[in-house]
């Protein structure tokens, strides 16, 4: 969008563009974000905010209009720079304030249910590794739906870890950085039974819950053991129409999450259900498996007793669930945060079951995401 004219007035620039809209830059905010006020290096910020006074004007400014946003200018000469500041069209219009800034991992999620869900959306391992945009669609799906299937890894146990690598570093928790999933002697989490898991997202926990999980089937020949997949978004867009004062009581009470080990003793305060900033659903906390002796008070536990079974059943409803047999060379990659995942119970003396799982955080698949919009457009 290109200027159309400028005016100043006592705090700030009035820009009208050329399609007629109008926006109000503030002198403050353009002597704060002043371009040339950035390390050229990093791009950090060096410009020292308390170096100056909250109503700055300029002392004067020009524009310089040309048929192209890049090339058309505002420059403006403040009381505490030798040199003028220059502003593009481009720039401000992409900046203005109340705009968003562009953000290519800002993709909308999309809600299922068993019967929109035919197949889960599949993605070849050799071609992302080969394919920058063969990566790219794989995790924009994986943002949209919450869970996407990759197939077509090595017959390598570390072939699910070598993926990870094309998004970003995993983190570490208790239960290390990579975690085996089978069945053990003396196991310190039911997924290392053999026994039916219910659905549940993981490490419920932990101050900060893991956002993606990858389960890598690297070797599955056991009768039984089939994962289970739901959709809390779907769930709770439900849950919320219907019982609009469970949900309210799930948004609200603090549950307490615990784990216990010979090593650890984890635990954390959070409700079920987690909103955004603007009061819309976000994430999901759900375990039975680590949720503590509620601590509430008596009136607030008949209420959460209610809401919270309701939920329960709703997540184990046929209509939401969706079952896959997992095969060797495949791994599934899901929200979860968002996607809640089980299993069927299977039998230990029929075959090998072994599964390795790690996880990544949002924010680093978010960054891939970018830094591989931002190569397709160069």
């Amino acid at each position: 969008m290109n200027f159309s004219k400028i005016q100043a007035k006592q705090r700030a620039f009035f820009v009208t563009w050329d399609d007629g809209s109008t926006s109000e830059l503030p002198f403050i905010w353009l002597r704060d974000n002043d371009q040339d006020e950035l390390h050229p290096h990093t791009g950090e910020r060096v410009f020292d905010l308390t170096s100056i006074k909250l109503d700055i004007r300029p002392l004067d400014y020009s524009l310089e209009l040309s048929d192209t946003p890049e090339q058309s200018l505002l420059k403006v000469d403040w009381p505490d720079k030798e040199l003028k500041s220059i502003y593009s069209a481009k720039w401000l219009f992409a900046h203005r304030p109340g705009q968003p800034r562009y953000d290519a991992a800002a993709i909308g999620r999309k809600s299922w249910a068993a019967k929109e869900m035919n197949s889960l959306p599949s993605f070849d391992a050799k071609q992302c590794h080969k394919s920058q945009d063969s990566l790219l669609e794989a995790l924009t799906t994986l943002k949209q739906t919450g869970i996407i299937l990759i197939n077509n890894l090595d017959d390598d146990p570390k072939a699910g870890e070598l993926f990870g690598d094309l998004i970003g570093f995993k983190r570490e928790s208790n239960y290390g950085v990579v975690f085996e999933v089978k069945s053990k002697p003396k196991p310190n989490n039911l997924a290392y039974t053999s026994l039916a898991l219910p659905l549940h997202t993981d490490l419920s926990n932990q101050e900060f819950v893991p956002g993606n999980q990858f389960l890598h089937c690297y070797r599955n020949d056991a009768i039984g053991g089939s994962s289970v997949f739901a959709d809390a978004l779907a769930i709770v867009e439900d849950f919320q129409c219907d019982c609009p004062e469970y949900y309210q009581t799930l948004c609200e009470l603090p549950v307490p999450w615990h784990f216990l080990d010979d090593k650890d003793d984890v635990r954390y305060h959070r409700p079920v259900i987690g909103l955004t900033r603007n009061g819309e659903f976000n994430t999901l906390t759900f375990n039975a498996h680590l949720a503590d002796i509620p601590d509430f008070s008596a009136s607030d536990l008949y209420t959460f007793y209610a809401a919270y079974q309701e939920l329960m059943k709703r997540i184990r409803g046929a209509s939401y669930n969706i079952h896959y047999e997992l095969q060797n060379g495949e791994m599934v990659i899901f929200d979860n945060q968002r996607v809640l995942h089980g299993r069927t119970a299977f039998d230990p003396n029929s075959g090998s079951r072994h599964l390795r799982g790690y996880y990544i955080e949002h924010n680093e698949l978010n960054s891939r995401i970018r830094m591989l919009d931002r190569r397709k457009q160069q």
